[in-house]
């Protein structure tokens, strides 16, 4: 594939020419989200909520998500996704603006759902945008991007507002959560857009998502499953380590320095995930990233001290920063030029059942057979994940002939 590979100073231009409209609506957008991941829980917390409902505040993020796929993608079927995602970060830095004015668990539950589906339709329309302008060659690169922007945002957003919070207090926090976000509708309010479509990306008639949905189905379901065991293992990743280190009897500062030793191992090698995936394809990232987290699993299943468990979290982090922006990368390359919001918004709501699947995974088998047996489960789900990939799936960074089979 190494022909398809441009030279570096075009990849450099590329990938400038999408800072405005594609990577600073990401951060910023991300900015006013992970800012929250420290605060929200001590506010609800602190409000008087019991644990248990402010639980279900918290999840209310990743359902929202999970149902704002299909209306989104239907949104820019209709309007376009420029237009989306204006709309998309007004509605999100006013719900996040406006939680520090009320502690009332039904009102934070709603606005938090309106938060989930607004923050994802920010990725989708930008994710939507790179697919419809540019080309696959330079794809991987440009969706490991915004991958890396998403990483560069939680490794920030947590101190960030953890800081503020002590210096202004909760509701002044939650205002400039919101305007950070806010800021993100600056470039495609006054930057123009001079990025001219692919070939064949121009739809001759509007296509209506069901329709679109209907008519790839069979595509949906070959694809859709990988993102969705993806991201199976990535949330319940989030649950699985700091429970294992806990069960050990690592004190919070050093499960925090395991998750925190992941992140940057994560956040360094994003660059090299859009590389390998332009340059060698997209298996080439896929396969030996999934196989690391999968390794890196098994680790942590067996360890048996401080030392086994920080080496599987480096482990985890490592693959997870190699497949930065695969998923993003591989809904792209698969997308139908005529419905490329449409499908995508498909594959974004199966991967999003993923997030819900995770956390349910790791506790019934932790449950059942205790967490190291929840460890190894998540390391299976990789392996059917690369299974599946290399059997049905296939390589995807090249033009495909046909797009329905």
């Amino acid at each position: 594939m190494d022909d398809r590979a441009p030279n570096v100073a075009t990849t450099t231009a590329i990938l400038r020419r999408l800072a405005m409209p594609v990577y600073v609506p990401v951060v910023a957008g991300n900015l006013g989200l992970t800012m929250l991941v420290p605060v929200l829980p001590l506010y609800l917390t602190d409000s008087g909520l019991s644990l248990r409902l402010a639980s279900i505040v918290l999840a209310t993020l990743g359902l929202g998500a999970s149902f704002g796929g299909l209306p989104t993608g239907a949104l820019m079927g209709r309007f376009g996704e420029r237009k989306v995602l204006i709309g998309a970060i007004a509605i999100f830095a006013s719900a996040t603006a406006t939680l520090g004015t009320t502690t009332v668990a039904l009102v934070l539950a709603a606005l938090r759902l309106t938060s989930g589906a607004a923050n994802g339709a920010i990725r989708l329309s930008r994710q939507t945008y790179i697919t419809r302008r540019i080309d696959v060659g330079v794809r991987g690169r440009a969706m490991a991007m915004i991958g890396g922007s998403m990483r560069i945002s939680l490794f920030i957003g947590p101190l960030i507002g953890g800081i503020l919070v002590d210096l202004v207090g909760y509701t002044a926090t939650f205002a400039i959560a919101g305007v950070l976000t806010a800021t993100g509708m600056l470039p495609p309010l006054l930057v123009p857009d001079h990025i001219p479509l692919l070939a064949g990306r121009e739809p001759k008639r509007r296509i209506g998502i069901l329709r679109a949905i209907s008519t790839h189905r069979r595509l949906l379901a070959k694809v859709g499953i990988i993102p969705m065991l993806v991201m199976t293992v990535r949330e319940g990743r989030l649950v699985v380590i700091p429970l294992i280190g806990d069960d050990l009897g690592l004190s919070s500062s050093a499960v925090g320095a395991v998750v925190t030793v992941g992140t940057a191992a994560d956040l360094m090698l994003f660059p090299v995930a859009g590389w390998v995936m332009d340059r060698f394809g997209r298996l080439a990232a896929m396969i030996p990233a999934f196989g690391l987290i999968a390794c890196g699993l098994v680790a942590l299943g067996m360890a048996n001290g401080t030392p086994l468990v920080v080496a599987a979290g480096a482990i985890i982090g490592i693959g997870n920063g190699l497949c930065s922006g695969t998923m993003l990368t591989l809904g792209s390359d698969v997308a139908p030029p005529e419905a490329p919001g449409q499908f995508l918004a498909g594959l974004a709501t199966m991967q999003e059942g993923g997030r819900v699947a995770g956390p349910l995974l790791v506790g019934a088998m932790g449950a059942a057979y205790g967490l190291g047996a929840a460890a190894y489960a998540l390391a299976l789900v990789l392996v059917v994940a690369i299974v599946w990939l290399v059997l049905i799936v296939g390589e995807t960074g090249r033009q495909r002939v046909d797009i329905v089979g």
